[in-house]
């Protein structure tokens, strides 16, 4: 084969580099209705109204790797669609419609998956989400899979629009998965789409990986290095920085914002929310700095590709 990272192991290619060897040959993001493929936290599609933008994300759970048999059934369903909000958020967009699909095991009882869909539509309804359809199949372990379309009348904001010399900040506080975070998150919706539509955030994602993992994502996909202030991160309680950096499922924002913003961004924020916002770091020339496993005191720099 020509290239020869096809051939290996699964645990070593790592999700960054499958990604594109699945995805090379689709044409679809050449099609004009496509504006946004592969490689952000959604699909972005051309709207049917003048200016509207559609967002198109798909995730899933699975037992035993982001849920186990003792994980209340409520809790299951909140994330597996909680975790296709928070991509919608870091986009700034509005989510609308959704449609499942349910593997599950023979065995399973009726009543877990009602509960799964208790949850699932409890959070729906809070976020105004139409559960439209779905789809159910057999499987050796109970998955849920959520397809989630949204709108954004304004242009979305991608991991790609990073700028070297753009501040850093994070929403939340994080290292908070041992505390059960991961299934009782708050998706940053409003949070998102403010930031989007008052053109504050350059770049975005959500932390579903841990920031050690998804902060040299936006900086590749942005052009940059970056420098991350450890001793800025904000500390969930009892959390250590190692279990900020790679605990993941904080599902908080991470954004890029132009530093002639950040004075007013300071001071607006906390008039509209009672989150959290930290500056944790800048961005910074492609190149510079060190590895990401370079864990030492103050600044650390980093880059990527």
């Amino acid at each position: 084969m020509k290239n020869p990272s096809v051939r290996t192991a699964l645990v070593s290619l790592g999700e960054d580099r499958l990604i594109p060897l699945l995805t090379r040959g689709w044409g679809a993001s050449a099609a004009a209705s496509v504006l946004v493929g592969p490689g952000d936290d959604c699909a972005v599609l051309r709207g049917t109204r003048r200016g509207e933008r559609l967002l198109f994300k798909t995730d899933a759970v699975v037992e035993e790797v982001h849920f186990t048999a003792a994980t209340p059934s409520a809790l299951v369903g909140r994330k597996a669609l909680g975790r296709a909000l928070s991509d919608i958020a870091a986009m700034g967009g509005t989510p609308t419609h959704a449609v499942i699909t349910l593997a599950v095991p023979p065995g399973t009882a009726p009543a877990r998956l009602i509960g799964i869909y208790r949850g699932l539509t409890a959070l729906g309804r809070r976020y105004q989400v139409n559960l439209v359809g779905g789809e159910t199949t057999r499987a050796a372990q109970l998955l849920i899979s959520i397809a989630l379309l949204g709108t954004i009348a304004v242009p979305p904001v991608l991991r790609s629009g990073g700028k070297a010399g753009d501040d850093l900040w994070v929403t939340g506080t994080l290292g908070a998965t041992q505390k059960r975070k991961h299934l009782a998150f708050i998706p940053r919706l409003a949070e998102g789409r403010w930031l989007a539509e008052g053109r504050w955030a350059r770049a975005m994602m959500d932390l579903s990986d841990g920031l050690a993992a998804d902060l040299p994502r936006l900086a590749a996909a942005s052009g940059t290095g970056f420098i991350l202030d450890r001793a800025a991160l904000p500390l969930a309680r009892g959390a250590t920085v190692q279990a900020a950096l790679g605990d993941g499922e904080d599902y908080e924002l991470l954004f890029a914002a132009a530093p002639r913003h950040r004075a007013r961004l300071t001071a607006e924020w906390p008039r509209h929310f009672s989150t959290r916002l930290t500056r944790i770091g800048a961005l910074c020339a492609r190149g510079k700095g060190s590895a990401v496993a370079d864990l030492g005191t103050g600044f650390d720099h980093f880059h990527h590709g």
